[in-house]
């Protein structure tokens, strides 16, 4: 009996140490799991390799290895007159877009203000403005009379490779997830090929700031990214059951043509339309979160809308960063599935709701890095809960100059205690819009907040005419939608 009391007491033991060795390791895991983790999000870096156009000719014959050594060497003893020269040639943007120290002092910074960062999104636009006019220039090349940008084409897919490279290596250990914005081209801003020579020559390298994914999702980013600049990914550790889905909307543009001056192509938006909708279709069936980055947001451009020549109502001609309401359409359909929207292009520090009846979908429209606005440089350092893939918070950062020389970067603001929100999420988003509507004024707390970081050193003065014009494009993405409500304000 002793015996058989012992084996039986033994029995129950060991069952309770089998129970928890397939308890702990899984308790261990869920440890390791940070509630929050902080990403880098950075936009519109619009790097100017020619801002010392006696450099010009050095880049163009050396290879990407020794371009960092010619970039950091002494100025040229006539930059300036030189540079300047180039500007007034190149009046396609007054301002200045990110030198070299620009580009170095913002990437350092963002690492130093995101400890242990999971990832980095760049939400497009790499590229400095009316490249080939300055390349042209500062190589002492005619300016094109014709519409032929084939003379800065090379030299486009290297600095294009050259800023994804300096922006990967900043940030060696984590992902990097690249979108490309209008700008990003060898042929000329707003035009691209699908299968076009620019995304064959950037390949290697968006897919080598992969780091963490799988195999063969690196193999599919590689093949759609090649054909159109898309490309959908599982994120990794610790963000979990979550697809990231990247799409270049440079085909979506309304004055898009391809590199052929043909504006009829819409085989690049197609093709991503049709591939979103299946992206969308497998993370619902495999019951993923979504996260989306893309350049153009897909809401309304409330200024070119309330200030054009055509801005009376009721026959309010409303404008648009996308040429059709298809993407916003898709994205507030799919409101269960997308948690987030990351986006830039309008180098102003933006929020948007695109609303649905299930809420709707949150959109971070991300501050430029290039001070070609008037603008100074900013970059923005977020939170995430990687358990639910909603954004927990944000925490703006700006430079204290726009050169990057002997700059100081500061935190601006943080958007929960700035708005007295709990997160970046469908509800909170909606509560915040509604406080900036209700004050037509524009004179409160949070709509002054709102109009002194919307651009950077400027106090607001680029925003929209009419303030509550601009409240209204805040979640109201349809034509249809966004002239009630503004017509209704006036």
């Amino acid at each position: 009996m002793n015996l058989l009391r012992l084996s039986s007491h033994i029995a129950v033991i060991s069952c309770v140490l089998n129970t928890l060795a397939l308890v702990v390791p899984v308790s261990a895991l869920t440890a390791q799991q940070p509630a929050q983790a902080p990403v880098v999000m950075l936009s519109d870096l619009h790097f100017d390799p020619l801002h010392d156009p006696d450099k010009v000719a050095r880049l163009q014959k050396a290879p990407l290895s020794e371009w960092t050594s010619i970039l950091e060497s002494p100025a040229s003893p006539n930059q300036p007159a030189r540079f300047a020269a180039l500007q007034d040639e190149c009046s396609g943007k007054a301002g200045i877009d990110t030198p070299y120290a620009l580009l170095q002092s913002s990437l350092s910074a963002a690492k130093a203000s995101s400890h242990s960062a999971a990832f980095v999104t760049v939400s497009g636009d790499l590229l400095v403005h009316d490249l080939d006019c300055r390349y042209r220039a500062a190589i002492g090349m005619p300016s094109s009379q014709a519409d032929d940008q084939s003379a800065s084409a090379a030299f486009a897919e290297k600095t294009t490779v050259f800023v994804m490279s300096r922006v990967e290596s900043t940030f060696p250990d984590i992902p990097v997830y690249l979108a490309l914005g209008n700008n990003d081209s060898r042929c000329n801003h707003n035009r691209l090929d699908t299968q076009d020579e620019y995304l064959k020559a950037s390949t290697s390298t968006v897919i080598a700031g992969l780091r963490g994914i799988s195999v063969a999702d690196k193999a599919l980013a590689a093949r759609t990214y090649a054909s159109a600049g898309y490309y959908a990914l599982t994120m990794p550790a610790p963000m979990m059951n979550t697809r990231l889905i990247v799409i270049d909307d440079i085909y979506m543009m309304p004055k898009f043509a391809n590199c052929e001056a043909n504006a009829g192509d819409k085989k690049g938006e197609q093709e991503q339309v049709t591939w979103l909708q299946q992206q969308l279709t497998e993370a619902r069936t495999a019951h993923q979160r979504v996260w989306l980055l893309g350049h153009l947001p897909p809401i309304v451009n409330a200024d070119a809308s309330l200030s054009g020549k055509n801005s009376s109502c009721p026959t309010l001609k409303v404008v648009r960063y996308q040429d059709n309401e298809d993407l916003a359409n898709v994205v507030a359909a799919n409101a269960s599935t997308i948690t987030l929207g990351i986006f830039g292009h309008t180098h102003m520090d933006e929020f948007f709701l695109l609303p649905s009846t299930t809420g709707g979908v949150p959109v971070k429209v991300i501050s430029s890095v290039s001070p070609v606005s008037g603008n100074l440089p900013s970059f923005t350092v977020a939170t995430v809960n990687p358990a639910s893939a909603q954004l927990a918070d944000y925490a703006v950062y700006k430079a204290s100059n726009a050169t990057g020389e002997a700059t100081v970067w500061s935190k601006e603001y943080a958007f929960g205690s700035t708005y007295n929100a709990t997160a970046f999420t469908p509800k909170s988003l909606a509560d915040v819009i509604a406080t900036l509507q209700a004050d037509t004024s524009g004179t409160g707390k949070e709509s002054r907040a709102y109009q002194e970081h919307f651009l950077k050193g400027a106090g607001g003065k680029k925003l929209s005419p009419s303030w509550p014009g601009y409240a209204c494009s805040l979640n109201h993405p349809t034509a249809e939608a966004f002239t009630a409500c503004a017509c209704a304000s006036r």
